[in-house]
Protein backbone atom coordinates (compact mmCIF):
# COMPACT_ATOMS: atom_id res chain seq x y z
CA UNK A 1 0.00 0.00 0.00
CA UNK A 2 1.45 3.36 -1.03
CA UNK A 3 1.88 6.04 1.62
CA UNK A 4 -0.29 9.11 2.04
CA UNK A 5 1.43 12.37 1.11
CA UNK A 6 0.44 14.28 4.26
CA UNK A 7 2.63 17.32 4.79
CA UNK A 8 4.74 16.63 1.67
CA UNK A 9 4.86 19.63 -0.66
CA UNK A 10 7.85 18.57 -2.78
CA UNK A 11 7.08 16.50 -5.88
CA UNK A 12 10.37 14.59 -5.95
CA UNK A 13 10.12 13.74 -2.23
CA UNK A 14 6.58 12.47 -2.71
CA UNK A 15 7.82 10.02 -5.34
CA UNK A 16 10.93 9.02 -3.38
CA UNK A 17 8.82 8.10 -0.35
CA UNK A 18 6.42 6.03 -2.47
CA UNK A 19 3.41 8.24 -1.77
CA UNK A 20 0.20 8.37 -3.74
CA UNK A 21 0.27 11.11 -6.37
CA UNK A 22 -3.10 11.98 -7.85
CA UNK A 23 -2.03 12.61 -11.43
CA UNK A 24 -2.94 16.13 -12.52
CA UNK A 25 -0.23 16.35 -15.19
CA UNK A 26 -2.68 16.23 -18.10
CA UNK A 27 -4.15 19.52 -16.83
CA UNK A 28 -0.67 20.87 -16.07
CA UNK A 29 0.35 20.05 -19.66
CA UNK A 30 -2.53 22.16 -20.95
CA UNK A 31 -1.48 24.95 -18.60
CA UNK A 32 2.13 25.13 -19.74
CA UNK A 33 1.48 24.64 -23.46
CA UNK A 34 -1.35 27.15 -23.93
CA UNK A 35 -0.05 30.12 -21.93
CA UNK A 36 2.94 31.50 -20.09
CA UNK A 37 1.85 33.93 -17.39
CA UNK A 38 -0.76 32.89 -14.81
CA UNK A 39 -2.35 33.69 -11.47
CA UNK A 40 -4.15 30.88 -9.66
CA UNK A 41 -5.93 31.17 -6.31
CA UNK A 42 -7.20 28.43 -4.05
CA UNK A 43 -7.87 28.13 -0.28
CA UNK A 44 -5.05 27.09 2.01
CA UNK A 45 -4.06 23.42 2.22
CA UNK A 46 -5.41 22.67 -1.24
CA UNK A 47 -2.08 21.61 -2.75
CA UNK A 48 -0.79 24.85 -4.27
CA UNK A 49 2.76 24.25 -3.03
CA UNK A 50 2.91 20.73 -4.47
CA UNK A 51 1.65 22.11 -7.79
CA UNK A 52 4.41 24.73 -7.83
CA UNK A 53 7.01 22.06 -7.02
CA UNK A 54 5.67 19.89 -9.85
CA UNK A 55 5.98 22.79 -12.29
CA UNK A 56 9.56 23.34 -11.12
CA UNK A 57 10.49 19.74 -11.97
CA UNK A 58 8.85 19.98 -15.39
CA UNK A 59 10.68 23.19 -16.34
CA UNK A 60 13.91 21.71 -14.99
CA UNK A 61 13.49 18.99 -17.61
CA UNK A 62 13.35 16.11 -15.12
CA UNK A 63 11.28 13.85 -17.33
CA UNK A 64 12.33 10.69 -15.50
CA UNK A 65 10.26 11.78 -12.49
CA UNK A 66 7.12 11.73 -14.63
CA UNK A 67 7.47 8.24 -16.02
CA UNK A 68 4.04 6.64 -16.19
CA UNK A 69 2.18 9.91 -15.61
CA UNK A 70 -0.09 11.52 -18.18
CA UNK A 71 2.36 14.22 -19.29
CA UNK A 72 4.98 11.62 -20.21
CA UNK A 73 2.85 10.45 -23.12
CA UNK A 74 1.84 13.94 -24.27
CA UNK A 75 3.79 16.09 -26.76
CA UNK A 76 6.26 18.18 -24.78
CA UNK A 77 9.90 19.11 -25.49
CA UNK A 78 11.22 18.70 -21.90
CA UNK A 79 13.62 21.59 -22.45
CA UNK A 80 15.66 22.60 -19.41
CA UNK A 81 14.98 26.07 -18.00
CA UNK A 82 16.45 27.74 -14.93
CA UNK A 83 13.81 27.93 -12.19
CA UNK A 84 13.35 30.64 -9.57
CA UNK A 85 10.89 29.31 -7.00
CA UNK A 86 9.81 31.52 -4.10
CA UNK A 87 7.45 30.53 -1.29
CA UNK A 88 6.31 33.44 0.85
CA UNK A 89 4.93 31.06 3.47
CA UNK A 90 8.51 30.51 4.61
CA UNK A 91 9.58 34.16 4.68
CA UNK A 92 9.35 36.35 7.79
CA UNK A 93 6.37 38.71 7.68
CA UNK A 94 6.37 40.38 11.11
CA UNK A 95 7.24 43.83 9.73
CA UNK A 96 7.95 45.25 6.26
CA UNK A 97 11.63 45.35 7.21
CA UNK A 98 11.60 41.66 8.21
CA UNK A 99 9.81 40.79 4.99
CA UNK A 100 12.28 42.68 2.82
CA UNK A 101 15.22 41.05 4.59
CA UNK A 102 13.62 37.61 4.27
CA UNK A 103 13.10 38.02 0.52
CA UNK A 104 16.71 39.04 0.06
CA UNK A 105 17.96 36.05 2.06
CA UNK A 106 15.83 33.71 -0.06
CA UNK A 107 17.07 35.24 -3.33
CA UNK A 108 20.66 35.03 -2.11
CA UNK A 109 20.16 31.32 -1.35
CA UNK A 110 18.89 30.72 -4.88
CA UNK A 111 21.82 32.66 -6.35
CA UNK A 112 24.30 30.63 -4.29
CA UNK A 113 22.71 27.37 -5.45
CA UNK A 114 23.11 28.53 -9.05
CA UNK A 115 26.69 29.78 -8.46
CA UNK A 116 25.65 33.33 -9.36
CA UNK A 117 26.80 36.53 -7.65
CA UNK A 118 24.01 38.94 -6.69
CA UNK A 119 24.68 42.22 -4.91
CA UNK A 120 23.07 42.00 -1.47
CA UNK A 121 22.96 45.82 -1.25
CA UNK A 122 20.26 45.95 -3.93
CA UNK A 123 16.55 46.10 -3.16
CA UNK A 124 14.66 42.77 -3.29
CA UNK A 125 13.20 43.70 -6.67
CA UNK A 126 16.58 44.63 -8.07
CA UNK A 127 18.07 41.40 -6.73
CA UNK A 128 15.30 39.40 -8.46
CA UNK A 129 15.98 41.24 -11.72
CA UNK A 130 19.71 40.64 -11.51
CA UNK A 131 19.21 36.96 -10.68
CA UNK A 132 16.80 36.31 -13.54
CA UNK A 133 18.86 38.20 -16.12
CA UNK A 134 21.97 36.19 -15.25
CA UNK A 135 20.10 32.87 -15.26
CA UNK A 136 18.56 33.76 -18.63
CA UNK A 137 22.01 33.57 -20.21
CA UNK A 138 21.50 29.78 -20.04
CA UNK A 139 17.84 29.77 -21.09
CA UNK A 140 14.71 31.73 -20.34
CA UNK A 141 13.61 31.39 -16.71
CA UNK A 142 10.53 29.90 -15.08
CA UNK A 143 9.44 32.17 -12.19
CA UNK A 144 7.20 30.36 -9.69
CA UNK A 145 5.81 32.28 -6.71
CA UNK A 146 3.87 30.35 -4.08
CA UNK A 147 1.54 32.12 -1.60
CA UNK A 148 2.38 35.55 -2.99
CA UNK A 149 -0.12 37.16 -0.57
CA UNK A 150 0.81 35.20 2.57
CA UNK A 151 2.40 38.14 4.37
CA UNK A 152 -0.60 40.40 3.69
CA UNK A 153 -3.10 37.84 4.97
CA UNK A 154 -1.20 37.40 8.22
CA UNK A 155 -1.89 41.09 8.94
CA UNK A 156 -5.36 41.39 7.44
CA UNK A 157 -6.80 42.17 10.90
CA UNK A 158 -4.46 45.18 11.08
CA UNK A 159 -5.14 47.27 7.94
CA UNK A 160 -2.30 49.71 8.58
CA UNK A 161 0.33 46.98 8.83
CA UNK A 162 -1.23 44.99 5.98
CA UNK A 163 -1.01 48.11 3.80
CA UNK A 164 2.66 48.57 4.69
CA UNK A 165 3.36 44.91 3.87
CA UNK A 166 1.52 45.26 0.58
CA UNK A 167 3.64 48.28 -0.33
CA UNK A 168 6.81 46.25 0.22
CA UNK A 169 5.47 43.48 -2.01
CA UNK A 170 4.32 46.00 -4.61
CA UNK A 171 7.88 47.28 -4.94
CA UNK A 172 9.14 43.72 -5.26
CA UNK A 173 6.58 42.46 -7.78
CA UNK A 174 6.75 45.62 -9.94
CA UNK A 175 9.99 44.45 -11.58
CA UNK A 176 8.44 41.32 -13.08
CA UNK A 177 6.81 43.13 -16.02
CA UNK A 178 10.14 44.42 -17.33
CA UNK A 179 11.69 40.96 -17.04
CA UNK A 180 9.38 39.52 -19.70
CA UNK A 181 12.15 39.02 -22.33
CA UNK A 182 14.01 36.79 -19.86
CA UNK A 183 11.04 34.72 -18.69
CA UNK A 184 9.70 31.49 -20.15
CA UNK A 185 6.87 31.03 -17.67
CA UNK A 186 5.38 32.93 -14.73
CA UNK A 187 3.05 31.29 -12.21
CA UNK A 188 1.78 32.93 -9.02
CA UNK A 189 -0.47 31.33 -6.43
CA UNK A 190 -2.28 32.75 -3.45
CA UNK A 191 -5.56 32.82 -1.57
CA UNK A 192 -6.74 36.32 -2.45
CA UNK A 193 -6.38 38.80 -5.27
CA UNK A 194 -5.09 42.15 -4.01
CA UNK A 195 -5.29 44.63 -6.92
CA UNK A 196 -2.73 47.08 -5.54
CA UNK A 197 0.26 44.74 -5.38
CA UNK A 198 1.37 45.80 -8.90
CA UNK A 199 0.98 42.21 -10.11
CA UNK A 200 -2.48 42.64 -11.58
CA UNK A 201 -1.93 46.16 -12.86
CA UNK A 202 1.68 45.76 -13.95
CA UNK A 203 1.55 42.37 -15.64
CA UNK A 204 -0.86 43.09 -18.46
CA UNK A 205 -0.59 39.55 -19.81
CA UNK A 206 -1.25 37.84 -16.45
CA UNK A 207 -4.07 35.33 -16.96
CA UNK A 208 -6.18 34.75 -13.85
CA UNK A 209 -7.39 31.15 -14.24
CA UNK A 210 -8.84 30.80 -10.74
CA UNK A 211 -12.42 30.43 -12.00
CA UNK A 212 -11.71 28.88 -15.42
CA UNK A 213 -13.57 25.66 -16.13
CA UNK A 214 -10.43 24.09 -17.64
CA UNK A 215 -8.63 24.32 -14.28
CA UNK A 216 -11.54 23.64 -11.93
CA UNK A 217 -10.07 20.26 -10.87
CA UNK A 218 -6.38 21.20 -11.05
CA UNK A 219 -6.32 21.01 -7.24
CA UNK A 220 -8.52 18.97 -4.92
CA UNK A 221 -9.77 15.43 -5.52
CA UNK A 222 -12.75 14.43 -7.63
CA UNK A 223 -14.86 11.45 -6.57
CA UNK A 224 -13.42 9.43 -9.46
CA UNK A 225 -9.87 10.19 -8.30
CA UNK A 226 -10.67 9.15 -4.73
CA UNK A 227 -12.10 5.84 -5.97
CA UNK A 228 -9.17 5.25 -8.30
CA UNK A 229 -6.19 6.23 -6.13
CA UNK A 230 -7.40 5.41 -2.61
CA UNK A 231 -9.29 2.14 -3.00
CA UNK A 232 -7.26 0.30 -0.33
CA UNK A 233 -7.68 3.18 2.12
CA UNK A 234 -11.43 3.34 1.45
CA UNK A 235 -11.79 -0.33 2.38
CA UNK A 236 -9.55 0.06 5.43
CA UNK A 237 -11.42 3.14 6.69
CA UNK A 238 -14.83 1.56 6.09
CA UNK A 239 -13.78 -1.50 8.11
CA UNK A 240 -12.47 0.75 10.87
CA UNK A 241 -15.85 2.50 11.10
CA UNK A 242 -17.74 -0.80 10.75
CA UNK A 243 -19.87 0.17 7.79
CA UNK A 244 -19.97 -0.28 4.03
CA UNK A 245 -17.74 1.50 1.55
CA UNK A 246 -20.87 3.10 0.02
CA UNK A 247 -21.78 4.61 3.38
CA UNK A 248 -18.19 5.78 3.87
CA UNK A 249 -18.22 7.51 0.49
CA UNK A 250 -21.49 9.24 1.36
CA UNK A 251 -19.98 10.51 4.59
CA UNK A 252 -16.79 11.68 2.86
CA UNK A 253 -18.96 13.64 0.44
CA UNK A 254 -20.96 15.18 3.30
CA UNK A 255 -17.86 16.19 5.25
CA UNK A 256 -15.30 17.20 2.64
CA UNK A 257 -16.90 17.65 -0.80
CA UNK A 258 -18.64 20.75 -2.13
CA UNK A 259 -15.95 22.84 -3.82
CA UNK A 260 -16.40 24.09 -7.37
CA UNK A 261 -14.37 26.88 -8.92
CA UNK A 262 -16.31 27.64 -12.08
CA UNK A 263 -19.83 28.56 -13.22
CA UNK A 264 -20.00 25.70 -15.71
CA UNK A 265 -23.08 23.73 -14.63
CA UNK A 266 -21.77 20.25 -15.38
CA UNK A 267 -18.36 20.91 -13.79
CA UNK A 268 -17.22 18.40 -11.18
CA UNK A 269 -17.05 19.19 -7.49
CA UNK A 270 -13.76 18.58 -5.74
CA UNK A 271 -13.09 17.34 -2.22
CA UNK A 272 -10.77 19.05 0.23
CA UNK A 273 -7.56 17.01 -0.33
CA UNK A 274 -6.00 17.74 3.07
CA UNK A 275 -9.01 16.49 5.03
CA UNK A 276 -9.43 13.39 2.84
CA UNK A 277 -5.80 12.41 3.42
CA UNK A 278 -6.11 12.90 7.20
CA UNK A 279 -9.30 10.84 7.24
CA UNK A 280 -7.55 7.94 5.55
CA UNK A 281 -4.59 8.24 7.91
CA UNK A 282 -6.55 8.44 11.17
CA UNK A 283 -9.67 6.53 10.19
CA UNK A 284 -12.13 8.95 11.80
CA UNK A 285 -13.99 12.01 10.60
CA UNK A 286 -12.90 15.34 12.07
CA UNK A 287 -12.41 18.97 11.09
CA UNK A 288 -8.82 18.46 9.96
CA UNK A 289 -8.53 21.33 7.50
CA UNK A 290 -10.04 23.88 9.85
CA UNK A 291 -7.85 22.81 12.76
CA UNK A 292 -4.59 23.49 10.90
CA UNK A 293 -4.89 27.16 11.80
CA UNK A 294 -7.43 29.11 13.82
CA UNK A 295 -8.67 31.97 11.59
CA UNK A 296 -8.66 34.63 14.29
CA UNK A 297 -8.71 37.43 11.73
CA UNK A 298 -11.79 35.90 10.12
CA UNK A 299 -13.70 35.76 13.41
CA UNK A 300 -12.76 39.38 14.13
CA UNK A 301 -14.05 40.47 10.74
CA UNK A 302 -17.29 38.50 11.17
CA UNK A 303 -17.72 40.16 14.56
CA UNK A 304 -17.41 43.57 12.92
CA UNK A 305 -20.16 42.56 10.51
CA UNK A 306 -22.34 41.41 13.44
CA UNK A 307 -21.95 37.72 12.52
CA UNK A 308 -24.19 37.67 9.40
CA UNK A 309 -24.07 33.86 9.20
CA UNK A 310 -27.70 33.36 8.13
CA UNK A 311 -27.10 35.42 5.01
CA UNK A 312 -24.65 32.87 3.64
CA UNK A 313 -27.12 30.01 3.16
CA UNK A 314 -27.55 31.31 -0.36
CA UNK A 315 -25.98 34.58 -1.38
CA UNK A 316 -25.13 36.05 -4.76
CA UNK A 317 -21.83 37.63 -5.74
CA UNK A 318 -20.33 38.96 -8.95
CA UNK A 319 -17.18 37.46 -10.40
CA UNK A 320 -15.40 40.72 -9.61
CA UNK A 321 -16.49 40.52 -5.96
CA UNK A 322 -15.16 36.99 -5.63
CA UNK A 323 -11.91 37.69 -7.38
CA UNK A 324 -10.46 40.51 -5.32
CA UNK A 325 -10.77 42.77 -2.32
CA UNK A 326 -9.17 45.80 -0.75
CA UNK A 327 -7.47 45.60 2.63
CA UNK A 328 -9.52 48.47 4.06
CA UNK A 329 -12.81 47.35 2.51
CA UNK A 330 -13.13 43.57 2.66
CA UNK A 331 -16.39 42.13 1.28
CA UNK A 332 -17.15 39.38 3.77
CA UNK A 333 -18.58 37.01 1.14
CA UNK A 334 -15.40 37.33 -0.93
CA UNK A 335 -13.26 36.59 2.11
CA UNK A 336 -15.30 33.50 3.03
CA UNK A 337 -15.17 32.25 -0.56
CA UNK A 338 -11.46 32.79 -1.04
CA UNK A 339 -10.60 31.18 2.29
CA UNK A 340 -12.74 28.13 1.50
CA UNK A 341 -15.77 28.48 3.80
CA UNK A 342 -18.22 29.35 1.04
CA UNK A 343 -18.36 27.57 -2.30
CA UNK A 344 -20.04 28.12 -5.65
CA UNK A 345 -23.42 26.39 -5.73
CA UNK A 346 -24.79 27.62 -9.06
CA UNK A 347 -24.90 30.52 -11.49
CA UNK A 348 -27.78 32.93 -12.00
CA UNK A 349 -27.81 33.76 -15.74
CA UNK A 350 -30.35 36.53 -15.21
CA UNK A 351 -28.25 38.51 -12.74
CA UNK A 352 -24.96 37.04 -14.03
CA UNK A 353 -24.06 36.34 -10.42
CA UNK A 354 -22.56 33.36 -8.66
CA UNK A 355 -24.75 31.75 -6.01
CA UNK A 356 -22.72 30.75 -2.95
CA UNK A 357 -23.40 28.52 0.02
CA UNK A 358 -21.50 26.75 2.79
CA UNK A 359 -19.01 24.26 1.40
CA UNK A 360 -19.58 21.15 3.54
CA UNK A 361 -20.08 19.77 7.06
CA UNK A 362 -16.50 20.45 8.10
CA UNK A 363 -16.70 24.15 7.32
CA UNK A 364 -20.18 24.55 8.85
CA UNK A 365 -19.34 22.69 12.07
CA UNK A 366 -15.98 24.35 12.61
CA UNK A 367 -17.00 27.89 11.81
CA UNK A 368 -20.26 27.59 13.75
CA UNK A 369 -18.51 26.27 16.85
CA UNK A 370 -15.85 28.97 16.74
CA UNK A 371 -18.38 31.76 16.23
CA UNK A 372 -20.65 30.46 18.99
CA UNK A 373 -17.71 30.48 21.36
CA UNK A 374 -16.83 34.02 20.30
CA UNK A 375 -20.41 35.25 20.70
CA UNK A 376 -21.11 33.64 24.07
CA UNK A 377 -17.70 33.15 25.74
CA UNK A 378 -18.64 29.49 26.23
CA UNK A 379 -15.95 26.94 25.40
CA UNK A 380 -16.19 25.20 22.01
CA UNK A 381 -16.33 21.74 23.58
CA UNK A 382 -19.50 22.79 25.44
CA UNK A 383 -21.23 23.44 22.13
CA UNK A 384 -20.04 20.13 20.75
CA UNK A 385 -21.68 18.47 23.78
CA UNK A 386 -24.91 20.44 23.30
CA UNK A 387 -25.16 19.59 19.61
CA UNK A 388 -24.54 15.91 20.41
CA UNK A 389 -27.43 16.07 22.88
CA UNK A 390 -29.68 17.81 20.35
CA UNK A 391 -28.91 15.22 17.71
CA UNK A 392 -29.76 12.44 20.16
CA UNK A 393 -33.02 14.20 21.06
CA UNK A 394 -34.11 14.32 17.42
CA UNK A 395 -32.94 10.81 16.58
CA UNK A 396 -34.95 9.37 19.49
CA UNK A 397 -37.82 11.88 19.23
CA UNK A 398 -37.24 12.76 22.89
CA UNK A 399 -38.72 16.23 22.46
CA UNK A 400 -39.50 16.83 26.18
CA UNK A 401 -35.71 17.04 26.69
CA UNK A 402 -35.36 19.79 24.10
CA UNK A 403 -36.34 22.70 26.33
CA UNK A 404 -34.01 21.64 29.14
CA UNK A 405 -31.03 21.36 26.79
CA UNK A 406 -31.59 24.75 25.19
CA UNK A 407 -32.47 26.50 28.45
CA UNK A 408 -29.31 25.21 30.13
CA UNK A 409 -27.20 26.49 27.25
CA UNK A 410 -28.67 30.00 27.14
CA UNK A 411 -28.46 30.25 30.93
CA UNK A 412 -24.72 29.61 30.72
CA UNK A 413 -24.08 32.72 28.64
CA UNK A 414 -22.45 35.32 30.92
CA UNK A 415 -24.88 38.11 31.77
CA UNK A 416 -22.47 40.86 30.79
CA UNK A 417 -22.30 39.92 27.12
CA UNK A 418 -26.01 39.50 26.43
CA UNK A 419 -27.16 41.58 23.51
CA UNK A 420 -30.64 43.04 23.34
CA UNK A 421 -31.00 42.68 19.58
CA UNK A 422 -33.14 39.77 18.50
CA UNK A 423 -30.63 38.76 15.87
CA UNK A 424 -28.08 37.80 18.53
CA UNK A 425 -30.28 35.04 19.94
CA UNK A 426 -31.52 34.02 16.52
CA UNK A 427 -27.95 33.57 15.30
CA UNK A 428 -27.03 31.34 18.25
CA UNK A 429 -30.02 29.12 17.59
CA UNK A 430 -29.29 29.09 13.87
CA UNK A 431 -25.68 27.97 14.42
CA UNK A 432 -26.74 25.21 16.82
CA UNK A 433 -29.09 23.82 14.19
CA UNK A 434 -26.41 24.04 11.50
CA UNK A 435 -24.05 22.03 13.68
CA UNK A 436 -26.52 19.14 13.92
CA UNK A 437 -26.99 19.12 10.16
CA UNK A 438 -30.34 20.87 9.96
CA UNK A 439 -31.55 22.16 6.62
CA UNK A 440 -31.98 25.87 7.23
CA UNK A 441 -34.45 27.83 5.13
CA UNK A 442 -33.81 31.52 5.66
CA UNK A 443 -36.10 34.00 3.94
CA UNK A 444 -33.92 37.05 3.57
CA UNK A 445 -36.76 39.56 3.32
CA UNK A 446 -38.19 38.52 6.71
CA UNK A 447 -34.98 37.43 8.37
CA UNK A 448 -35.20 39.41 11.62
CA UNK A 449 -36.27 37.28 14.53
CA UNK A 450 -37.15 34.02 12.88
CA UNK A 451 -35.71 30.89 11.32
CA UNK A 452 -37.32 28.05 9.44
CA UNK A 453 -35.35 24.86 9.91
CA UNK A 454 -35.83 21.20 9.06
CA UNK A 455 -34.03 18.45 10.95
CA UNK A 456 -34.13 15.12 9.13
CA UNK A 457 -33.43 11.79 10.81
CA UNK A 458 -33.79 8.24 9.57
CA UNK A 459 -37.51 8.09 10.32
CA UNK A 460 -38.66 11.68 10.87
CA UNK A 461 -38.75 15.30 9.80
CA UNK A 462 -38.83 18.03 12.44
CA UNK A 463 -39.97 21.37 11.06
CA UNK A 464 -38.93 24.14 13.45
CA UNK A 465 -40.03 27.74 13.76
CA UNK A 466 -38.16 30.08 16.13
CA UNK A 467 -39.99 33.12 17.54
CA UNK A 468 -38.67 35.94 19.68
CA UNK A 469 -40.95 37.71 22.18
CA UNK A 470 -43.90 35.74 20.91
CA UNK A 471 -45.39 32.31 21.65
CA UNK A 472 -44.58 28.78 20.61
CA UNK A 473 -48.26 28.38 19.66
CA UNK A 474 -47.92 31.17 17.10
CA UNK A 475 -44.76 29.56 15.76
CA UNK A 476 -46.60 26.31 15.03
CA UNK A 477 -49.54 28.24 13.57
CA UNK A 478 -47.15 29.93 11.16
CA UNK A 479 -45.71 26.59 10.01
CA UNK A 480 -49.24 25.37 9.31
CA UNK A 481 -50.31 28.58 7.61
CA UNK A 482 -47.25 28.69 5.36
CA UNK A 483 -47.44 24.90 4.79
CA UNK A 484 -43.69 24.46 5.25
CA UNK A 485 -44.30 20.73 5.68
CA UNK A 486 -45.87 20.04 2.28
CA UNK A 487 -42.67 19.21 0.39
CA UNK A 488 -41.84 16.49 2.94
CA UNK A 489 -45.18 14.69 3.00
CA UNK A 490 -44.39 12.38 0.10
CA UNK A 491 -41.29 10.88 1.76
CA UNK A 492 -43.03 8.40 4.08
CA UNK A 493 -41.51 9.82 7.23
CA UNK A 494 -43.18 11.10 10.38
CA UNK A 495 -43.47 14.90 10.43
CA UNK A 496 -43.40 16.86 13.68
CA UNK A 497 -43.88 20.61 13.93
CA UNK A 498 -41.89 22.39 16.66
CA UNK A 499 -42.45 25.93 17.88
CA UNK A 500 -39.75 27.51 20.02
CA UNK A 501 -40.31 30.85 21.74
CA UNK A 502 -37.50 32.99 23.14
CA UNK A 503 -37.96 35.88 25.56
CA UNK A 504 -35.34 38.66 25.45
CA UNK A 505 -36.22 40.01 28.92
CA UNK A 506 -35.32 36.69 30.55
CA UNK A 507 -32.73 35.93 27.85
CA UNK A 508 -33.89 32.36 27.53
CA UNK A 509 -36.44 29.92 26.09
CA UNK A 510 -39.94 30.76 27.33
CA UNK A 511 -41.83 27.81 25.80
CA UNK A 512 -41.56 24.94 23.35
CA UNK A 513 -44.53 23.20 21.74
CA UNK A 514 -44.67 20.39 19.22
CA UNK A 515 -47.34 18.83 17.09
CA UNK A 516 -47.29 15.65 15.02
CA UNK A 517 -48.81 15.81 11.57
Amino acid sequence: MKKLSIGIQTFSKLLEENCIYVDKTNIIHQLITTGSCYFFSRPRRFGKSLLVSTLAEIFSGNRKLFSGLAIDSLPYAWEQHPVVMLSFAGISYITPENLEKGIKVKLQDIANQQAIAVNAELTPGEMLGSLIKQLAQKNRVALLVDEYDYAILQHIHNPQMADAIRETLKNFYSVIKDLDPYLKFVFLTGVSKFPKTSIFSGLNNLDDISLDADYNTLLGYTKTEILSYFEEYIIKTANHNKYSTDQLLEDIKLWYDGYKFTIQENALNVYNPFSVLLLFKKGDFANYWFETGTPTFLINILKNYDYPMQEFESIEATQSELGRFEIKNIPIKALLFQTGYLAIRSYNPTTKNYVLGYANKETVDSLSSLILSSMTHIAEDKFNSVTANLLQIFETSNLPALQKTLTTLFAAIPYGIHVSEEKYYQTIFYLLLKMIGANIIVEQQTNIGRIDAVVETKNSYFIIEFKINSSATKAIAQIEEKKYYEQYQSNNKKITLIGIAFETTTRNISSIEYKEM
